[in-house]
């Protein structure tokens, strides 16, 4: 299927996914759980791509040093490092962010990492996922009041849009991206989606224009 193949073609350092009509390639992984070892991938701040590429690297830095995506970045962070420190004996936090960079965006991405203790009994991925989902990037923190503007003012129905998809294992291992730069498909048509982080620092304009960048390997899938 071409709304499948084309996106993870397009965007090879993405996660390709498709189950029971929900397509697409994310970005930003979750959660993965490896013999002990947690990772997640946490993105929050973008810019997009010009396509030049001297240009690009111009805002590359630029992202990089922007306090409003700073702060936004730091958000998530934080919540993803909090919610996996319980099941840690250590947690590696990188202290600066590095610039992700995909064929039409730019992310600031940290992997927070951490060894699971081996006190713990009967902690799989499904346990982390409880307390890891939904992070600050798709939620917003503190995450109950941030759940509850959400449903009081967002208007719409997500459906899967930003809940986990991938796989885990009879071991309990396993590896979950956040459906992002996805599609449902219903019948003969297909919804798409795509969002920001909101902070006091947000220009509504340029929020937008970051949204319409989001939709960009969706809308390619599908010509």
């Amino acid at each position: 299927m071409k709304v499948v193949r084309k996106p993870g073609a397009e965007y090879p350092s993405t996660w390709n996914f498709s189950v029971a009509g929900l397509v697409g390639a994310t970005p930003e992984l979750l959660l993965r759980l490896t013999k002990s070892m947690v990772t997640s991938r946490v993105l929050a701040g973008t810019i997009s791509k010009t396509g030049d590429d001297e240009r690009d690297l111009a805002l590359a830095a630029s992202l990089a040093r922007s306090s409003k995506d700073l702060e936004e970045h730091e958000y998530a962070v934080r919540s993803v490092a909090d919610a996996i420190e319980p099941f840690c004996t250590s947690i590696n936090v990188p202290e600066s962010p590095f610039v992700l960079h995909l064929a039409n965006v730019m992310h600031l991405a940290t992997d927070v990492t951490g060894a699971l203790a081996e006190t713990l009994t009967h902690v799989d991925a499904f346990t982390i996922l409880e307390q890891l989902h939904p992070s600050a990037a798709v939620c917003g923190t503190p995450r109950d009041k941030a759940a509850a503007l959400i449903n009081e003012i967002e208007a719409i129905s997500r459906g899967r849009y930003a809940g986990p998809v991938g796989w885990i294992d009879a071991a309990g291992d396993g590896e979950l991206g956040i459906a992002l730069r996805c599609g449902q498909i219903k019948g003969d048509s297909i919804r798409i989606f795509a969002g920001c982080g909101i902070v006091a620092g947000s220009d509504p304009v340029k929020e937008l224009a970051e949204s319409e960048a989001k939709f960009i390997p969706m809308r390619s899938a599908l010509v």
